[in-house]
């Protein structure tokens, strides 16, 4: 069931009140396949789910939050009409592994193919989005492969120069799903992938998800340096690793010389370069201002970089 515009609108107002500064417009894939969800997307006068989406950021921008998209696989076309109302997008690759492709964890998801994910990436460069990418570890890859998947994602931005983070992720085995026997890996299988990041990458952030690990601190001592975004509503995604809490994360970081620091979607050096949509720039620099002055405060529904 497909969120009515009015009721985006509502919450994003909300959301703005309550001082948040990511809307993340985040969805499952293929809605366009649906013949229901396109007959409401056409009583509702839109004629693909990518033009919902970006009138859905539209809004958000207009409330003043920062619109990230990440609804998977999409064509140049979609990616086209998504970027005015963008600060930036993204999509996870997950992995190139032919086994995983074929294997429980993709098999009835014809949209993660390979190809189909890497040609996305491609799509976003050429288009000069600045884009969040990343891997899914242990669905079934060999070691090697999730190498393989870094140096796929590095090719890319070696053209394009778009990805601004990737995101190791562990997998997280949810009750009822046909993975929930399977092993959660161990934090030393993001640890290994690490120098791979910064040797095919060099300056693109490495983001942990900070409630998907068991030792955070060691893994940013290793080389993370990005937390990405700290909702203020659950993980639904992950309902039994809830996110932590800010002001108690900053605490617990600070005896290893670590803290909290406030980073927008877009980060400063893509800002700073340019790669801002003009219609999201005076958001972005509100925010930006707001952050200034807020300087070593917490704020809710914050992407948090690591200094």
């Amino acid at each position: 069931m497909l969120m009515a515009p009015e009721e985006c609108a509502r919450r994003a107002r909300a959301a703005a009140a309550q001082g948040v500064i990511e809307a993340l417009v985040m969805t499952g894939e293929g809605i366009d396949r649906h013949a229901g969800l396109r007959r409401q997307l056409k009583a509702w006068g839109f004629g693909s789910y990518a033009s919902y989406c970006a009138e859905v950021c539209r809004m958000c921008l207009a409330e003043g939050l920062l619109p990230h998209t990440n609804i998977g696989t999409l064509e140049a076309w979609e990616l086209d009409l998504l970027k005015p109302w963008n600060v930036s997008m993204g999509m996870m690759v997950e992995t190139v592994s032919p086994g995983a492709t074929r294997g429980v964890a993709h098999r009835h998801a014809p949209t993660k193919a390979p190809e189909l994910r890497l040609a996305t990436v491609e799509e976003a460069g050429k288009l000069g989005i600045a884009f969040t990418t990343g891997i899914l570890i242990g669905i079934g890859e060999r070691p090697g492969e999730r190498v393989e998947t870094l140096e796929a994602v590095a090719a890319l931005h070696a053209k394009h120069g778009h990805i601004q983070e990737i995101i190791l992720q562990p997998l997280n085995p949810q009750p009822g799903t046909l993975m929930a026997r399977w092993s959660k890996p161990p934090d030393e299988d993001v640890a290994a992938l690490i120098p791979h990041v910064r040797r095919l990458m060099p300056g693109v952030h490495i983001q942990i998800p900070p409630n998907l690990v068991d030792d955070l601190s060691a893994l940013l001592r290793a080389g993370g340096d990005d937390l990405g975004g700290i909702a203020p509503e659950a993980d639904h995604i992950n309902p039994n690793r809830p996110w932590p809490e800010l002001e108690a994360l900053d605490r617990r970081l600070r005896p290893g010389g670590m803290h909290l620091k406030l980073r927008m979607p877009i980060y400063d050096e893509f800002i700073a370069a340019g790669w801002c949509p003009a219609p999201a720039r005076p958001a972005v620099e509100k925010q930006l201002e707001r952050r200034d002055q807020a300087e070593g405060l917490l704020a809710p529904a914050a992407a948090g970089g690591i200094a």
